[in-house]
């Protein structure tokens, strides 16, 4: 997530020659913002039931990400395959599949988030 930026050399006029601006706006090349990303801060809903009958989460709670969670840097061995995980503050306190809670927090795979509509 974190990368080393090259140091720009004094007085060089023309920072694409050497690979582009990477202190300018990350946007592209038409000048929009890219896509919205999933990362601390981003606004999201976990899947309900009836999209996904294995969500932990089955009434679809929406919430932000507050802090990556302890696969998210790496791959962690599950059933499934690799998870990266995000903690998630839910607007409202949530009861879990197994009926457990309410919960103001909680650790989610990543793959059932998913980023909340643009208004």
């Amino acid at each position: 997530m974190f990368t080393k930026r090259p140091r720009r050399p004094e007085g060089d006029p023309d920072p694409d020659a050497w690979g582009g601006d990477p202190w300018g706006d990350p946007s592209d090349d038409d000048g929009r913002p890219g896509p919205p990303r999933m990362g601390v801060g981003a606004q999201v809903y976990v899947l309900d039931s009836d999209e996904d009958p294995a969500t932990p989460f089955p009434y679809g709670p929406t919430g932000i990400v507050v802090r990556a969670g302890g696969s998210a840097w790496q791959g962690v061995s599950a059933i499934g395959g690799s998870a990266r995980t995000w903690w998630v503050e839910f607007d409202s306190p949530q009861i879990d599949r197994d009926g457990d809670g309410p919960v103001s927090q909680a650790q989610v795979a990543e793959r059932w988030l998913r980023l909340a509509p643009l208004a």
